[in-house]
């Protein structure tokens, strides 16, 4: 029997919509998009009937599954109702046309901005609403409202509301890879036995269980890391040393989630690398949404150079592993992040140029190319994954060129930043790829596939490939020397340093 999705909208005229365009939106948006989401839901709104029409809402409101509020205009009616959900119980979806129609009070909660006037933003609105639906049926009692946070946390109250479901059979595999659980998980083993235990749904739990812990844990060390005062005018050689005291507050958050995708990688478990892209995408919204009030940069960027850590390290250790498949996921998977104005976008890592300028560095792509170089001394748990600090290197520096190689450049023409040949072993990485691909049909054929092409066209490409990344400089602090270049013909000596 289908269960139900009761939308509370506004019904008359408001300032951003007719009566008419909100009955549209329900039928020709909310409606099919809830419905067919394959999960088995009816969606209705309330209609105006002889009877008593607020008894019939209340009825509704108590009843139904999921509740789907449009806060737009802030229109009373439906604040009324859901207040009166918000006290009956959990599993309600906000949504809004604008950021400001989500109250203050209220912005803590997930919700999503939708445009209705697009297919575009029609189609996002379908996607994210599937989503949130899955989200809501793989943990049903979630808290999700201030009721529950703040009036249902006795232990009488805590006793009456069930665990996240997971079903007897899950619970070998039902672990967070964040939170107090983790501080004597063995996350190499527990990665392993995950990658040989052949089922398929072991990290969608691990996902959901990590997301409920860590998003939280991260949002709000950046509201108080954004409370921070920092100087009106900062000297540039003072950029890295601010930027990594607002690091350190957040990276230990996510030191279990890389041994995680890094232990999946030595064992090519493709869910696990899946894993760390889809946390990726996360971590860059966080970014990208934008607070309200004061927004210190150092803090707004740190989620997402985690996001461009991770997958730098991921890809380093695939192509390390030759685990070539792997290494075509982490360049190629449309990572899923979501705006300050709640739209939707699904780049891959390769046309992601924007995660190379993060913010916590101000903008510049030399600074936390230096702290991806120093990371394996600053973080003793990647001591298991790369054997020194030169193979780390060795192994980093091979991934950023082969991204270099498969980045297509931007609006202007211009190739992606080579900060490849500011890491140590630059020069050792470019001879090393490129007398492989040279030698070895299998390795080329390899990294073509990795970045979506054949082995013949990356060797008849090569010369304008090569051209193209070796055009573009390391700025003006580096005018003296570009460093390492991509030799042509493939098999020859690196040009450079």
């Amino acid at each position: 029997m289908p269960r139900t999705c009761f939308v509370i909208m506004p019904f008359s005229t408001t300032a951003s919509c007719t009566k008419e365009e909100w009955t549209w939106i329900f039928e020709n948006v909310f409606k099919p998009a809830v419905e067919g989401a394959g999960l088995d839901y009816q969606c209705r709104r309330s209609v105006a009937t002889r009877g008593n029409i607020v008894a019939s809402i209340l009825e509704e409101l108590n009843d139904a599954y999921i509740v789907l509020a449009d806060l737009t205009d802030h229109n009373v009616n439906v604040f009324y109702e859901l207040g009166v959900r918000h006290s009956l119980r959990d599993r309600t979806i906000l949504v809004a046309q604008r950021n400001d129609d989500i109250p203050f009070d209220l912005q803590a909660y997930a919700y999503h901005v939708y445009d209705w006037k697009t297919p575009e933003g029609c189609t996002a609105l379908a996607q994210k609403l599937t989503q949130l639906l899955a989200d809501v049926d793989a943990n049903p009692e979630r808290p999700d409202n201030p009721v529950s946070d703040f009036l249902r946390k006795s232990s009488e109250s805590a006793n009456m509301l069930s665990p996240p479901l997971v079903a007897p059979e899950d619970v070998a595999y039902a672990q967070a890879l964040a939170g107090p659980a983790t501080e004597r998980l063995d996350v190499l083993a527990f990665a392993r036995k995950l990658a040989h235990s052949g089922q398929p749904q072991a990290v969608n739990i691990v996902l959901r269980l990590t997301r409920a812990e860590l998003q939280p844990s991260m949002k709000k060390l950046l509201d108080t890391l954004n409370q921070r005062e920092v100087p009106t005018s900062i000297q540039r050689d003072q950029i890295p040393v601010l930027a990594q005291e607002y690091i350190a507050n957040v990276d230990s958050l996510i030191h279990k989630v890389e041994q995680f995708v890094l232990a999946s990688i030595e064992e090519g478990w493709v869910a696990g690398t899946w894993l760390g892209i889809r946390l990726a995408g996360d971590w860059i919204s966080l970014s990208e949404r934008r607070t309200n009030g004061h927004v210190v940069r150092f803090a707004q960027g740190v989620p997402a150079l985690l996001a461009w850590r991770l997958l730098i390290l991921s890809g380093a250790k695939a192509l390390a592993e030759e685990a070539f498949n792997l290494l075509g996921i982490i360049l190629s998977e449309p990572i899923e992040v979501e705006d300050q104005s709640g739209r939707f976008s699904n780049r891959s890592f390769i046309q992601r140029r924007d995660l190379f300028y993060p913010e916590a560095f101000l903008g510049y792509a030399n600074y936390p190319m230096r702290y991806i170089a120093e990371l394996w001394k600053n973080e003793p748990h990647l001591n298991d994954f790369f054997t020194s600090e030169k193979d780390y290197q060795f192994a980093v520096a091979k991934f950023l060129m082969v991204v270099a190689l498969a980045a297509p450049p931007n609006e202007s023409g211009h190739p992606l930043y080579p900060g490849y040949r500011l890491l140590p072993q630059a020069r050792g990485a470019m001879s090393s790829l490129c007398s492989r691909m040279a030698a070895s049909e299998s390795y080329l054929r390899g990294i073509a596939q990795a970045i979506g092409e054949t082995a013949a066209s990356l060797r008849g490409t090569w010369s304008e490939r090569v051209k193209l990344a070796n055009s573009v400089g390391l700025g003006s602090e580096y005018s003296l020397h570009d460093g390492v270049q991509f030799p042509d013909p493939m098999d020859s000596e690196p040009p450079g340093w």
